[in-house]
């Protein structure tokens, strides 16, 4: 997003809008993102989910419901 454009709520928009679609769908989320940005949508990281490459912390997820997940996540190939 363009620096003039940044702060005004359209990224934090964007992230509630997507939330609230996949809760209807999905037992839970994962980003790749700055914690500091996704930790205010309920984001945190769990050391019981990897994804090898990026440093940890910049890996998070969001539980909806049922259990929380645990082990290797691998993106679909598309996102390869």
């Amino acid at each position: 997003m363009l620096p003039r454009w940044q702060g005004r709520g359209i990224g934090s928009a964007l992230v509630e809008a997507g939330l609230a679609a996949m809760r209807e769908e999905w037992d839970g989320c994962v980003v790749l993102g700055d914690p500091a940005f996704y930790d205010r949508f309920g984001f945190r990281h769990d050391p019981r989910l990897v994804y090898p490459g990026p440093p940890a912390e910049y890996f998070q997820r969001i539980v909806f419901t049922g259990r929380e997940p645990v082990g290797e996540v691998r993106y679909a190939r598309a996102f390869g």
